[in-house]
């Protein structure tokens, strides 16, 4: 489990980890594009997504003080 908190500028393009990892990310403050690189998906508070984290995957805020939880489940 993390917390991400992220400033506009940098998005955070992560490698695939190993094979059947999942993430899940809640949004609890600003706006992020959040998910599989090249489709993320744009989130506000309350926003919830699920992803496969064996592929590229990216989370880049759109906002100023953007906060958010991700976990990671290995399967």
């Amino acid at each position: 489990m993390y917390r991400i908190a992220a400033e506009p500028g940098h998005a955070r393009v992560s490698d695939p980890h190993m094979p059947g990892v999942t993430e899940h990310v809640v949004l609890s403050a600003g706006r992020a594009l959040v998910g599989v690189a090249g489709e993320p998906v744009e989130l506000g508070p309350g926003d919830y997504i699920c992803y496969p984290g064996d592929i590229p995957h990216v989370f880049e805020a759109l906002e100023s003080q953007t906060l958010a939880v991700l976990v990671s489940e290995h399967t």
